[in-house]
């Protein structure tokens, strides 16, 4: 298990290499990912016609690949409804083209600030789409955030996180306060190397290892 998985700062200079040298742009990237998280709930859950599929996303980028899932599943058939945390001025400038995106959809989209995070209802949802925090989270998870994820764990619902639980450290696979526990965990590129330490196991689930277009040979030469 020795040097399983890439560190978060591998897979960030990947991403670098793959723009600068490449000219593929983290937008393509975002656009692969979310793509991809569409269809492994539908290959996983017996198609999205008609599910009702909760998407909650942070205000960056891995939000934005929430975003993107979003309107894949909706052209899927799905009840999709989206909540975001901040508002679209404070999304980074991708996320916040995908959001404008799905406004012009008219996919519904609500705030989570100011709500009563508690008091959040999923008994109806049939999937719940983890978007909050990706790898570059710093710190521990507290606040409202740490109440969603309470009350998605808490749900029992079936969860597929966006690259990576959220809450959960990439490099060390130590929960940061507390994580989401998925069922299946859709990480982008490449496994993380927290994913087989510490808490990575039990809260990652299936790690289903997608491709959104890093040329292959970079995983060689990081």
């Amino acid at each position: 298990m020795r040097n399983r998985g890439l560190t978060r700062e591998e897979i960030a200079r990947i991403e670098t290499r793959t723009e600068e040298e490449y000219g593929i742009g983290r937008l393509i990237l975002m656009e692969n990912a979310g793509r991809c998280i569409a269809e492994t709930i539908r290959d996983r859950c017996a198609g999205t016609d008609r599910k009702r599929i909760c998407v909650f996303s942070g205000k960056g980028n891995n939000g934005g690949d929430g975003f993107v899932a979003s309107r894949y599943l909706f052209n899927m058939g799905a009840d999709v409804r989206v909540f975001h945390f901040g508002s679209p001025e404070a999304f980074t400038k991708i996320s916040f083209t995908n959001y404008g995106i799905l406004c012009k959809m008219k996919i519904d989209c609500f705030p989570l600030d100011g709500r009563n995070i508690a008091d959040f209802d999923l008994r109806k949802t049939d999937v719940i789409v983890d978007a909050l925090l990706g790898t570059g989270m710093r710190g521990t998870v507290a606040g409202s955030v740490a109440e969603l994820i309470s009350v998605i764990n808490k749900s029992g619902k079936f969860t597929v996180c966006a690259d990576i639980p959220s809450g959960l450290n990439a490099n060390t696979g130590r929960i940061c306060g507390t994580a989401v526990k998925g069922n299946i965990t859709v990480s982008f590129g490449f496994a993380k190397r927290g994913f087989y330490l510490n808490d990575g196991p039990e809260y990652c689930g299936e790690i289903v290892i997608a491709d959104i277009g890093f040329p292959r040979f970079l995983k060689k030469r990081r």
